[in-house]
């Protein structure tokens, strides 16, 4: 629900706001200037609708404070009086509109459900332009395995509330698709879907591009900047490889998990923030908190609810429909006489493990049909080099006379664990990322197999912290 601050210093023109508002909208109400600036820095207002006469200050003066604090917050002006004058001053300070009293109610609502619609497209549009040179993904997540099904439901379920979620998946698997996908079935989806890419963001500007900064903050800081937290508004906020964050910045988004509230760089007034925060990582947070390159009490904050995203050697029979969905998206934009891929080829597709996960399955379709636009079918031959010179996945195991389902299951986890070790070069710790689990499980593994394989000396492990 929308939060609208109510100031005016006349009772009755507060009472009649609060009867016209109170149905659709959460209400605040300020009786003075000072009492207005308290209520915007306890909980972010949507809209302010304010009165242009009040006795400690004037409402154009507060209007001036308010475009210097919360740019992005629409403010709409009332007043008894009919003079053109405050309300041209009204319009070059920053006031999306201006009304009279007495209030005629269904052209007030207009006014604040237009006001509204107009500041949640202004949010989107920053928002827009921060990301326009980004490449995205093939929008949609496609697939029917259980292991995918496990991680939307779960993303379903935490979409119902406002917790702040953590999506743990290997690289190129997706994590953003899914993050975008808890947004949109969210309450949150009309509000802006935020992303920070942690591993893009140098050190030195992270904190002014999650927070913002004031003109004159530092040398070079010309104007004030809105940061990730203000364009997110009541929106969602997706901290990207969160695990890349430097532990000072780390420091400053544990608190304002903690207090919801924030600081421009340079600024004096403390502003409180709406976003849901939704986190995501390739490393394994846990054992970085174990090994002291991530803080463990923000490793907690962000992980209320974790959802798990699988990696595609693990959801393998989606990889026919992934295929299908590439091929569609892409031939729109080639000039490709290609129908699809030859079973043969699916099925080497199919078997290979994916280390790249979704993102090399959709650089190999779009390079397929660059490459071989003119061939009706992609044939074994057209798929590339590495599907030759490396072993694709093992087949699925299947049982041999007097062998049991457990033995099984063994050897074709222990063909898994050599073939990742082969490619790996034998380092455990690389083997291990690709098979999904940690370097002490690989390792527990190899020995209760009596798997041997030299590779380079590793140090070991810190000790994992607690579960």
């Amino acid at each position: 629900m929308k939060h609208l601050l109510i100031v005016d210093d006349e009772r009755g023109s507060r009472e009649a706001l609060r009867a016209i508002f109170s149905r659709d909208y959460e209400l605040s109400i300020a009786a003075s200037a000072a009492e207005a600036t308290q209520r915007l820095s306890q909980k972010r207002a949507d809209l302010v609708l304010l009165d242009v006469v009040m006795p400690d200050k004037d409402g154009l003066a507060l209007l001036n404070d308010i475009q210097g604090l919360y740019p992005d917050v629409p403010v709409v002006m009332v007043s008894a009086s009919t003079s053109v004058q405050p309300v041209i001053q009204a319009i070059r300070l920053g006031a999306h509109d201006f009304v009279t009293k007495p209030f005629d109610v269904e052209a007030i609502r207009h006014t604040v459900a237009r006001a509204l619609e107009s500041s949640a497209l202004q949010r989107q549009v920053k928002v827009l332009q921060t990301e326009v040179s980004r490449e995205y993904p093939v929008n949609g997540i496609v697939g029917e395995s259980q292991a995918l099904r496990k991680c939307l439901d779960d993303t379903r379920k935490a979409a119902e509330s406002d917790a702040t979620v953590l999506i743990a998946g290997e690289s190129g698997t997706g994590k953003e698709l899914v993050a975008r996908s808890l947004h949109a079935w969210s309450s949150r989806r009309d509000e802006p879907f935020v992303a920070v890419h942690c591993a893009a963001i140098p050190e030195a500007l992270m904190e002014s591009e999650l927070f913002g900064h004031e003109k004159g903050a530092f040398t070079g800081a010309d104007k004030q900047k809105m940061g990730r937290f203000d364009m997110a508004g009541s929106g969602t906020l997706f901290f990207d490889e969160v695990g890349e964050m430097s532990l000072s910045t780390q420091v400053k988004l544990l608190r304002v998990l903690q207090e919801r509230e924030f600081m421009r760089i340079g600024g004096t007034r403390v502003i409180r923030t709406e976003a849901r925060i939704v986190a995501a990582a390739s490393k394994d947070l846990r054992a970085e908190a174990a090994a002291k390159r991530f803080r463990d009490d923000l490793f907690y904050r962000l992980s209320v609810i974790p959802v798990r995203l699988p990696p595609l050697r693990e959801r393998q029979g989606d990889i026919p429909r992934l295929v299908a969905h590439f091929f569609q998206h892409y031939r729109k934009s080639m000039d490709s006489v290609t129908e699809g891929m030859a079973p043969e080829a699916l099925d080497m597709l199919s078997r290979y493990l994916w280390p790249g996960n979704v993102r090399e399955l959709r650089n190999i379709v779009e390079r397929m049909l660059v490459l071989h636009r003119q061939d009706k079918v992609i044939l074994p031959e057209h798929l590339p080099e590495e599907f030759w010179t490396r072993p694709p996945g093992p087949a699925a195991p299947a049982l041999a006379p007097g062998q049991t389902l457990e033995q099984a299951v063994q050897s074709f986890e222990r063909q898994l664990i050599e073939q990742a070790l082969r490619e790996s070069g034998g380092v455990q710790t690389v083997a291990a990322q690709r098979l999904g689990t940690t370097r002490r499980i690989l390792k527990y593994r190899m020995e209760q197999m009596n798997i041997r394989h030299d590779g380079p000396a590793e140090r070991e492990p810190a000790p994992e912290g607690p579960a």
